[in-house]
């Protein structure tokens, strides 16, 4: 089969053979969601847009201000120039004489001066000054004398305004005019600064091709790399109000404007219509490939959710055999309702099937009564579908058993034994006296028993006992019994599964195989008991688990808990006192520098303590998750400790064996009890203190008599010998033979070899 087949074979199954109501839902929503993607697209495009043309002013903004604080640096350096050497004493001698070609030194003076404008001001620019007075000028280094018609035409420029500097533009330059000296009140000589077209551009870059355009506060032209743009934007230039703005001329360009604060210039840069086009192109086909893929995806999801919802129909289209659907939706509900009449009819076979489904039926009514879910006006009716019927005297007792020892199985094993409990509880306990057996939750199992109005206690016992002999002779386990109290109304049910729980719960006390009726403990649950906990026992134990004892230390806790049991008769109480213990073992570990973290992951034990009752498995837990870890870590540190200290120990008898040393000066220097850094030492090392200090003194005086000439007197003095005999005695008592007999010995040998 050819692939174009395929595929119209795909699309004739999966699409196109479809029911009305897929159709009916399908392509509605594909409509919407068109409408939806594409206006969503087309707004997020715009949006876009707007936001990226806003940066570009902002972009353009930011750059004509940065041209325009380049200019206006230049210009205020040829002005304070202009003005500084004006002010001084030599420009007010030189502009009040006349100049003639004998006067080169002012001449040259002046030149100086403009060269040095033209240095730190614009290059490519020619500077030059003029005498309004007598009429000569300087510049490019030469003196000439101006026609009277020039300076006249030059002082009525200057005149004709109340400012000191004028600009006059012209084709290939601007000119600067500051009237000197500035300030004074007679300014009799004009600077005058020509600054090219190019000496302009070369202080913004040009490379960008940007259109750049300066106007005066006028409004008039100074320059611009676009004469004829600049030139039609003139007039909107004369009405801006503001100082930094944007306005549109036509539908092509955004002119971005800002006003100088020092000469009230206004330069103008533009954004085309076509650059932020070309900046968003990228951006809008992305975006057309992002919505046609959304519109893909939605397509497809239209069609599992049509599918999904048409799926109903089309099972029951097959559950009442249609095998295609009628032409038009309302011929196909007709075909369905047809097929309805027919399971109509069959509904009476189904009822019959039902009665033997009764007892799944009865488990779930059962689980449902232990958690309130039955209301009074449906009681009566689902007791009389399960052929349940009372006379409304009857009593009921929730009984509940748990597992205590699973006799060394597995616990995953003990779902089955629940179920085996329910087959015991069935064959003991009579039908007409209990309800069916149900187990309520993973280590529960549940039975309503129903009893006449006197019950007879002696007889529940008598059950509970010959179903706890089952358990232990043919499934080998123990199991502990918690009896409700009675009640007359089977709504209470829930009520009763919780005072069932409570008598359980005081397994804590009682230990396995226990039989608790609510009644003989509720009394208990209304004291206030007061909490009874082994103090004197626990400091013991504690005691114990800092040496890192772990026999003596398992011994005392054993000792301990059997007090929390035996004193305390309330689960509570218990409970509280195996919190008291715990918290006390944990800053025992903290403060004798056990493992954080083995700390934080072990408050778990809590809740294990909240959770079980069988008192064998809480002092398991502890000591096993709790106890064990803190006395293998407080070992390794004493261990580590104690080989530090002994080390600390040598170094100082090492260093002062000469000196009157004692374990007691040790202890001083070391800050510890002389007889816990003895024991220390003698499990460290083997030897006495004393013993090691003597021994060590009789090296060095071997060595001594060996390596040196100091007689047995000097050496007994400096090994803190008292009396000279007392060292030799000793030495004798070592060696066999005196400190002398020893020094002549080893000389001997060593003369022989």
């Amino acid at each position: 089969m050819s692939k174009i087949k395929r595929l119209r074979l795909f699309f004739k199954e999966r699409l196109f053979n479809r029911s009305n109501f897929f159709y009916s839902i399908f392509f509605p929503m594909i409509l919407v969601g068109t409408v939806l993607i594409v206006g969503f697209s087309l707004y997020t495009y715009q949006k876009t847009y707007n936001n990226l043309r806003e940066n570009l002013i902002a972009d353009r903004k930011s750059s004509i201000n940065q041209v325009k604080g380049n200019i206006e640096q230049k210009i205020q350096t040829i002005e304070y120039s202009f003005t500084t050497y004006s002010n001084t004493t030599s420009f007010k001698n030189l502009i009040r004489r006349p100049l003639t070609y004998q006067d080169y030194i002012a001449v040259r003076e002046i030149s100086s001066e403009l060269a040095y404008i033209g240095a730190i001001g614009i290059g490519n620019a020619s500077y030059r000054l003029v005498s309004l007075s007598h009429g000569w000028e300087i510049s490019n280094g030469s003196l000439k004398q101006l026609p009277e018609e020039e300076v006249t035409q030059i002082s009525d420029f200057m005149r004709a305004s109340d400012q000191y500097i004028l600009w006059k533009p012209d084709k290939k330059s601007i000119k600067m005019y500051v009237l000197l000296p500035t300030f004074s009140t007679e300014r009799s000589a004009v600077g005058i600064a020509s600054i090219s077209q190019q000496a302009f551009t070369s202080l913004f870059d040009e490379s960008k091709k940007e259109f750049l355009a300066i106007y005066d506060q006028k409004g008039a032209l100074l320059f611009s790399n676009q004469a004829e743009k600049a030139q039609a934007i003139t007039p909107k230039i004369e009405t801006v109000d503001q100082k930094v703005g944007s306005f549109k001329q036509g539908n092509q360009n955004t002119y971005i404007y800002s006003q100088s604060d020092y000469n009230q210039w206004v330069y103008v840069t533009s954004l085309s219509q076509a650059s932020v086009r070309q900046t968003i192109l990228g951006l809008g086909s992305g975006l057309a490939l992002i919505t046609l893929a959304l519109w893909l995806l939605f397509v497809i999801v239209t069609y599992f959710v049509a599918n999904a919802a048409a799926q109903p129909m089309r099972k029951i289209r097959a559950l009442l055999a249609v095998d295609t659907p009628s032409k038009g939706r309302k011929a196909e509900i007709n075909q369905i309702l047809v097929g309805i009449d027919s399971i109509v009819e069959s509904n009476l076979n189904l009822s019959a099937k039902i009665k033997h489904q009764i007892p799944e039926l009865e488990s779930l009514f059962l689980l449902n009564l232990f958690r309130g879910r039955v209301s009074s006006s449906d009681l009566k009716e689902k007791l009389q579908q399960l052929n349940y019927h009372f006379t409304g005297a009857e009593h009921f007792l929730v009984l509940l058993i748990q597992i205590d020892d699973l006799g060394g199985r597995d616990s995953t094993a003990e779902d089955l034994f629940l179920v085996s409990l329910e087959n015991i509880v069935s064959e003991i306990i009579p039908k007409e006296q209990r309800f069916q057996p149900v187990i309520l939750n993973q280590d529960t199992q549940a039975t309503i028993l129903c009893l006449p109005p006197t019950i007879d206690k002696p007889q529940v016992i008598e059950y509970c006992q010959a179903i706890r002999q089952a358990a232990s002779d043919y499934l080998k386990i123990k199991i502990s019994f918690g009896i409700s109290m009675d009640y007359t109304d089977l709504t209470n049910s829930k009520q009763a599964v919780d005072t069932a729980k409570e008598a359980l719960h005081f397994r804590i006390h009682l230990g396995q195989e226990a039989m608790i009726f609510y009644n003989e403990i509720a009394a208990q649950l209304d004291e206030k008991s007061v909490i009874k906990y082994p103090k004197e026992a626990e400091q013991i134990f504690l005691d114990a688990m800092r040496s890192a004892d772990q026999a003596e230390t398992k011994k005392t806790y054993e000792q301990v808990m059997r007090l929390i049991w035996q004193e305390n008769k309330n689960p509570i109480t218990i409970e509280n006192a195996l919190f008291q213990l715990i918290n006390s073992i944990m800053q025992l570990g903290q403060l004798l520098g056990a493992d954080h973290e083995m700390l934080l992951n072990n408050r778990k034990v809590y809740l294990d303590v909240l959770s079980k009752d069988n008192p064998s498995e809480i002092q398991q837990i502890i000591y096993q998750n709790l106890i064990e870890p803190i006395v293998e870590t407080i070992q390794k540190t004493t261990d580590r400790q104690m080989r530090n200290l002994s080390d600390r120990m040598l170094a100082l008898l090492h260093q002062q064996y000469d000196q009157d040393i004692s374990l007691e000066s040790i202890a001083d220097q070391l800050h510890y009890n002389s007889n816990y850094l003895s024991n220390v030492f003698k499990k460290e090392m083997g030897w006495n203190f004393t013993d090691y200090l003597q021994n060590y003194r009789l090296t060095i005086a071997k060595k001594w008599l060996l390596e040196t000439d100091m007689t047995v007197k000097v050496i007994s003095e400096r090994l803190q010998y008292n009396n000279p005999q007392n060292f030799i005695r000793f030495f004798k008592k070592k060696e066999g033979i005196t400190p002398g007999e020893y020094r002549k010995q080893q000389s001997e040998e060593q003369k022989r070899e």
